[in-house]
């Protein structure tokens, strides 16, 4: 991992070489087929526009919007223009996007959202539309590309707040050369992506994708079960949120008569060959449920900042883990706090964003480096996360409260969404539960379901009082990351400073 050239601009001027490769997207609400090489000449045009605007090697360009065929193009036009392109979140409030754009020292901003453009008033804003895009061009020559990053993404965000840093493209090639063995992916197959592509291991899958010849089809939420059965993907992303809302579809269906094979392979298509899930803890019975069903289902384990950890595969995978240690890397346990540690090749965190410019950081290669979640091993070399590190709260008598298994089992118990746990006064714990407004239970019901759960526990782990609340918390008020992931100091503060509590006997 000595070598830092990036490959990326290689890889984009390459792309007419890929004859009968395609990117399939939405344009204007209708399925359009664009070849690499129509994708390679759209990007020079958006890229010699950048150059037109100021845009300098090592410059910032903002890119904002949901996953498109534009927002592609915007960030191959900032590897052609020697650009680094800051990926932000499309659910992220606009506050938020143009402090993180303020932060990096961008000059552009490319976003899909017209009411931000409205307000970012200090930036050269490019509206993501295909009119917008389609309109771009000039003759200014592109230089060539600096080593260095390519892009700024931030930290999840989950203990404190969002960072900004850097990444450089080898080691996210490098991770999807070893995906490519461990999976038997390669050019022929076609890959569906509908989460944000502000996401790393989305766009680590794109690149390295576009370099092998991969055919592509950006979707959406909404869209992604009509566009998988349009265009019949052999790979797919998810998240756990999403994957239950599939397998409860499949689920009705069957109950209402349709043949289990059929459900399925209407809502995962019929040539899945691997389905990657990750960014939260999915739900056992339904992984278990899926692979019955013939779904090839792989949970992973990452983080933005160190990249891959663990990996279900084909000749490993066990529901309920998150497979085991990545073999180009290490993984062990603290021996104190069972917290997760890795030493891995291939950090995805290659700098931090100072004054709008990425400053490299120095390494041990010997590192062991936190990840603040905690785990154990099994038997058979499998790693099971049992929660964050921050989920084990304190109490003045001494005792440490593992909070998320008791979180899990309230879930469970009263069906909330959410809940949160919060200790006051250094002694207590009360349980913060959050409900959608057609969901919300009898206060008496629930009552007796969180005095069910309490009897399952140690004296010191019980829930002394709870609150309800009757929506979801939102990125809007800083409760949920963009990647829907639940940040337990802001509901805390949001949420349990002014709850309405109901004691427990």
């Amino acid at each position: 991992m000595t070598d830092q050239v990036c490959r990326l601009a290689a890889i984009v001027r390459a792309l007419p070489g890929h004859g009968e490769s395609t990117l399939v997207a939405r344009r204007d609400g209708v399925l359009a087929t664009r070849s690499y090489a129509d994708c390679h000449r759209d990007a020079v045009r958006v890229a010699r526009a950048l150059v037109a605007r100021g845009v300098r090697p090592g410059d910032t360009v903002a890119v904002h919007g949901v996953t498109s065929y534009e927002w592609v193009l915007a960030d191959l036009a900032c590897v052609l223009a020697g650009a680094i392109s800051v990926a932000l979140y499309p659910s992220a409030p606009p506050d938020r996007v143009l402090a993180a754009a303020r932060e990096a020292r961008c000059r552009v901003l490319f976003t899909d959202q017209p009411a931000l453009a409205d307000v970012a008033v200090e930036f050269d804003v490019i509206a993501l539309d295909p009119s917008t895009m389609d309109s771009l061009g000039g003759d200014a020559v592109l230089p060539e590309r600096p080593d260095g990053p390519f892009t700024v993404v931030s930290t999840s965000g989950t203990l404190s707040e969002p960072k900004l840093f850097g990444v450089h493209s080898r080691p996210l090639l490098h991770t999807m050369e070893r995906f490519a063995e461990l999976y038997g992916i390669d050019g022929r197959d076609r890959l569906l992506l509908y989460l944000p592509l502000s996401h790393l291991p989305q766009r680590m899958m794109l690149y390295w994708g576009l370099s092998v010849g991969l055919d592509f089809v950006l979707s959406d939420p909404v869209h992604m079960v009509a566009d998988t059965g349009r265009t019949r993907p052999t790979l797919s992303v998810g998240v756990p949120r999403s994957l239950e809302h599939l397998h409860g579809r499949a689920t009705k269906a069957i109950a209402g008569g349709t043949e289990s094979a059929r459900a399925y392979a209407t809502l995962f298509g019929d040539r899945l060959k691997a389905l990657f899930v990750g960014s939260a803890p999915s739900d056992p019975a339904v992984l278990t449920d899926l692979r019955e069903a013939g779904v090839p289902v792989y949970e992973v384990y990452g983080t933005t900042e160190l990249g891959m950890i663990g990996l279900n595969r084909p000749d490993a995978n066990r529901p309920g883990t998150v497979g085991k240690p990545i073999p180009w890397g290490a993984v062990r346990l603290d021996k104190a706090t069972r917290e997760v540690l890795v030493r891995t090749p291939t950090p995805f965190r290659y700098g931090e964003l100072v004054d709008g410019k990425v400053v490299p950081v120095v390494r041990d290669p010997e590192e062991w480096v936190s990840t603040g979640d905690v785990g154990s091993f099994d038997g058979d070399g499998f790693l099971t996360l049992l929660g964050r590190l921050r989920d084990f709260v304190p109490l003045r008598s001494g005792e440490k409260v593992f909070v998320k298994p008791i979180e899990d089992a309230l879930c469970r118990r009263t069906g909330a969404t959410h809940a949160v746990l919060v200790l006051v006064d250094g002694t207590r714990l009360h349980a913060l539960l959050f409900f959608t407004p057609e969901s919300l239970r009898d206060p008496d019901a629930l009552a007796s379901d969180v005095t069910t759960v309490n009897k399952t526990l140690h004296r010191w782990e019980r829930v002394r009082a709870f609150a309800v609340v009757g929506r979801l918390p939102t990125a809007e008020e800083g409760c949920v990351t963009e990647t829907t992931k639940l940040r337990r100091h802001r509901i805390e503060e949001v949420h349990g400073r002014h709850a309405a509590w109901t004691p427990l006997p």
